[in-house]
């Protein structure tokens, strides 16, 4: 294990269809903890500190420009405050439904790059 690993680790429980399966780290553990974030509310959650998750909730009822450029904006800072993300890139910003847009992108971290997908809700 070098330096880099020693002070940002990944060692985590893999959790597939809502079970503990095993114990995991590395990119595999980024890609669970990358998921995560963009899962998980920010400010609702006692659990987590109030620079875990993502603030996309707040757009609901928005106009679709004013989401899609917000959207794209939380989600970067989203991840960026996880220490062991590099640098995040949305690629496209899709309207998928008149109420919803998806976004696609790369989220590279210390282990790798990993891709990302976030759908957002505006009604």
């Amino acid at each position: 294990m070098d330096k880099e690993e020693n002070q940002n680790p990944t060692l985590t429980f893999q959790i597939a269809n809502g079970r503990i399966r095993n114990k995991f780290d590395g990119l595999g553990a980024m890609v669970q903890a990358v998921g995560k974030i963009l899962k998980t509310e920010r400010f609702v959650f006692p659990i987590y500190t109030d620079q875990y998750g993502n603030d996309l909730n707040d757009l609901l009822g928005k106009d679709m420009g004013y989401a899609r450029v917000e959207a794209e904006r939380m989600v970067k800072e989203a991840l960026l405050a996880d220490e062991r993300v590099i640098k995040v890139e949305v690629i496209r910003i899709d309207e998928t439904s008149p109420n919803t847009l998806t976004l696609t992108g790369e989220c590279e971290t210390s282990y790798g790059t990993i891709p990302i997908e976030s759908e957002v809700s505006i009604k």
